[in-house]
């Protein structure tokens, strides 16, 4: 992923953790899925999946997750995820 305006995903980062909008330690995930439209994210943490998924955080369209908790593999729908390119702006 390209990212369009770096100054502006850390502003909006350091806005979040002033705020306290994020259960996890990962406000830089979520603002990225504000600002340059990251829609799909991979991870097996459960507090950054619940921010990811937080529609109050990102609802522009909603967050995907593709994770693979205990197996380590991907299924089918992981890969299909994986190939959907309307999930990743750039």
């Amino acid at each position: 992923m390209r990212i369009e305006d770096e100054a502006k995903l850390a502003d909006r980062t350091q806005e979040m953790k002033t705020a306290g909008s994020c259960a996890s330690d990962g406000p830089h995930v979520v603002a990225l899925g504000q600002i340059d439209g990251a829609r799909l994210l991979c991870s097996n943490d459960k507090e950054i999946k619940k921010d990811f998924k937080n529609k109050s955080l990102n609802d522009n369209p909603h967050g995907k997750i593709c994770a693979t908790p205990g197996s380590g593999t991907f299924t089918k729908s992981h890969r299909r995820l994986l190939l959907n390119r309307s999930l990743c702006r750039a």
